[in-house]
């Protein structure tokens, strides 16, 4: 290894270039355009902003090189001197401040600074004034903005006093920037050569430490180096660990999950990270599950043993439960609910799909299956040690399809804690998910609503809308809330709009009056698990903080009883009202 120091600018010019690359296993830029800008307000003041970890180029080891996003068309075709294994969110930041060819570009707000120097009273003849002024001024202070690339950043200069920070890379650039601003603007001649003039640009003082491998390091030590880095403040990933553990094994997993994405539009449904398809791997060879672990436990071996097989069985067990349960995994992910679940699941399918079964007995395994998927939503089995029940689930399943051996876990499972549950909830996603299968049309305009491909786009109602409960007479402010799952319903973004802050009796009398009847009304709220008597307190021209919590109590029998009927899973004997719990959200 060598030690050395260079400018900033210096090596975001390198990466512009092409001489300057980053290995095919990095992971992605990530920053945000806050971090960016506070980068460019600790280059102006010559804060320090961190080391530097490179290696050298050899053509003896392929590290893939790639161009840093925001390098010059022709960076790729130039000859590479040096990777960069730490330092790439700080470096690809520059290359959008400087050269503007990523998605956006940033500027110096002449407005804003201008009204803060007269807010702090700021004297543009004094050196010292304007010393301090520069020296108290951060990126809290909004004098650096972000907008979208544009074909002309320069020209934003005269029209709207922002000063492209690509302007500030070079001195003639920014000096030429300068002269054609005082002469449009003459009266700010003063401000702009004072309090602007260099005073945005990186300080030449800003040098960074960079460390330099050597080129003959082997691949293997290279990894090893990468999956060790804590790169700007965030430990890298499993995923992103697997990734380099893998790639001196001439395994690209970033390219092969792209593909298989592209591939199964259910798998990328359910995984678009990469990390079920890993753990899911790691449950084909027996291996543990625990993401810490993934790194150890993936290898080469298993990863191309089982990584075609994997994505394939996740693939037709996602579409299998989102059929069965309503998931509409066939045009979003929106009512996934426990992810983790898909891994054993998939082991499960593929030893399904391995068996000579009649058809009662695949129609028999296959209820199982589901079962067990609403069941682990409704017990809120995957909230904690997911590996752990992961390993257990995938052969309790195949025991209890085998020999009708029901999982413990199971017998002690039962239809508890709808009321509270919040739409976005596990919970409350499961009862979004069985009303979504059960064909569901806006009461108005009757066209499909829902979560699916063949669905037109809708939204989630609240029958009692939250802008209206305050009306109902007893309602309680702080402890009353019109946000649950129970109080939802799917329909038109255009129905949604005209019923947002209106009375129920009045939507189910517009529908009474668009459907010819009652009973025809209440037929198209049935599909959406709303009974006659939940119709009927809909209707009341009086109502009350009680009857919102009656009208919840009749939702919640009715999916106890569909949950009861349909999956054989029953509420308690004794029910307590819950109303005073709160919904665990989905991990």
């Amino acid at each position: 290894m060598s030690a050395s120091v260079d400018g900033y600018l210096s090596i975001v010019r390198k990466a512009h270039e092409g001489r300057l690359k980053l290995p095919a296993f990095q992971r992605d830029w990530k920053w945000k355009p806050s971090q960016v800008i506070l980068l460019l307000d600790s280059l102006r003041q010559g804060f320090p902003i961190g080391s530097l970890l490179f290696i050298q180029a050899n053509p003896k080891i392929d590290l893939a090189p790639r161009a840093f996003r925001g390098a010059s068309n022709e960076a790729e075709s130039v000859t590479t001197e040096e990777l960069v294994l730490d330092g790439q969110q700080r470096i690809t930041a520059g290359l959008e401040l400087f050269y503007g060819d990523g998605v956006n570009h940033y500027f110096i707000d002449l407005k804003r600074l201008e009204t803060l120097a007269e807010e702090r009273m700021v004297d543009l003849d004094e050196t010292i004034s304007i010393r301090k002024f520069l020296s108290d001024l951060d990126a809290e202070d909004g004098y650096c903005k972000r907008q979208p690339k544009s074909s002309d950043p320069r020209s934003k200069l005269i029209k709207s006093d922002l000063l492209w920070t690509g302007l500030l890379l070079d001195d003639d650039e920014l000096e030429r920037a300068i002269s054609q601003y005082a002469k449009a603007k003459p009266e700010k001649t003063d401000f702009i050569r004072h309090l602007i003039g260099r005073n945005f640009r990186p300080r030449s003082s800003t040098n960074i430490p960079i460390t330099t491998i050597d080129g003959e390091t082997s691949i293997e030590a290279i990894s090893r180096i990468f999956s060790t880095l804590n790169s700007t403040g965030k430990m890298l990933t499993p995923f992103e660990l697997v990734v380099s553990v893998l790639f001196p094994k001439g395994i690209k997993l970033n390219d092969d999950v792209e593909t298989f994405q592209e591939l199964e539009p259910f798998y990328h449904k359910i995984d678009p990270t990469g990390d079920i398809l890993l753990q899911t791997i790691a449950i084909f060879d027996g291996k543990d599950t625990k993401k810490s672990k993934l790194p150890k436990t993936i290898t080469k071996d298993n990863y191309e043993r089982f990584a075609g097989k994997g994505v394939e069985r996740l693939a037709a067990s996602a579409k299998f439960i989102s059929d069965r349960v309503g998931l509409g995994l066939d045009a979003s992910n929106e009512l996934l609910v426990y992810p983790v679940i898909f891994s054993p699941f998939a082991f499960v399918w593929d030893e399904l799909q391995n068996r000579q079964m009649s058809a009662g007995e695949r129609a028999s395994a296959e209820q199982k299956l589901a079962k067990w998927f609403v069941a682990a939503v409704l017990s809120r089995r995957y909230q904690q040690s997911t590996h752990d029940k992961q390993a257990r689930d995938k052969t309790e399943i195949i025991r209890w399809i085998e020999n009708d051996d029901l999982p413990e876990w199971l017998t002690e499972t039962f239809v508890t804690r709808l009321r509270p549950a919040t739409p976005d909830g596990a919970v409350g996603k499961l009862l979004r998910a069985v009303t979504n299968s059960r064909g569901l049309r806006d009461p108005l305009t009757m066209a499909p609503v829902g979560v699916g491909a063949e669905k037109k786009p809708s939204a989630k109602h609240h029958i009692f809308p939250t802008r209206w409960v305050h009306h109902l007479s007893g309602w309680v402010e702080k402890e009353d809330s019109a946000n649950r799952a129970l109080n939802i319903m799917y329909i038109e973004p255009s129905t949604n709009g005209s019923w947002m802050n209106c009375d129920p009796r009045d939507q189910v009398n517009q529908v009474i009056e668009k459907r010819g009847s009652v009973e025809a009304a209440k037929e198209v709220y049935r599909a959406h698990g709303i009974t006659g008597a939940a119709f009927d307190i809909l209707r009341k021209p009086e109502k009350s903080r009680q009857d919102f919590y009656d009208f919840i109590a009749e939702r919640e029998a009715f999916f106890a009883g569909f949950f009861s009927s349909n999956y054989g899973i029953n509420r308690p004997a004794d029910v307590a009202d819950e109303d005073d719990m709160e919904d665990d959200d989905e991990r």
